[in-house]
């Protein structure tokens, strides 16, 4: 990877964890001064949390970025490398949709149900998420099985991982 990429990336994880520390700060502010001031005390609360969520899903995505693109240092050529940084990322963004959508219901359940549409929809489509990234995993894992190992997606060390536990199983 070259200097140009590394220093990019680092700035852009930066930047992110910044960002996300900026956003913990204002939902710190906006927490406390509504508990304060006593103005809606719960509501702020609530919309303090869905912002610190928020901050811990842009605070993930520039770690990932910052251990996948400069501390790895790798370029996904195997499938399986391609498939475990694809999970890491939809994991963050899934766990971030279900929390938001779970805050959202909790303010929501305090006014009026009918307003309950968006974080349900919020919800369902974490779950859609959760699914299709299943259903990528079982799809992707059996089409690497298929590949030869010519084609260089089989590590060294996971066959002799598997060798071993074979003949331990074996015993």
């Amino acid at each position: 990877m070259s200097l140009f990429s590394r220093v990019l990336y680092i700035a852009i994880s930066i930047a992110l964890l910044c960002a996300s520390i900026a956003l913990i700060g204002v939902a710190i502010y906006r927490a406390a001064n509504g508990f304060w001031t006593g103005d809606g005390a719960l509501e702020t609360m609530l919309d303090g949390i869905g912002l610190i969520i928020i901050a811990v899903a842009v605070a993930d995505v520039g770690k990932f970025l910052y251990e996948e693109e400069v501390v790895s240092d790798r370029e996904l050529r195997r499938p399986s490398e391609a498939r475990g940084s694809l999970t890491k990322f939809m994991t963050i963004m899934i766990v971030a949709l279900s929390l938001e959508s779970l805050v959202l219901i909790a303010k929501t359940s305090r006014e009026t149900m009918g307003n309950i549409v968006y974080p349900a929809l919020l919800m369902s489509i974490a779950v859609l998420a959760l699914v299709g990234l299943g259903l990528f995993q079982r799809l992707s894992q059996s089409t690497t099985a298929s590949i030869s190992p010519e084609l260089g997606d089989e590590d060294p060390a996971e066959d002799d991982e598997a060798a071993q536990s074979a003949a331990r199983e074996s015993r």
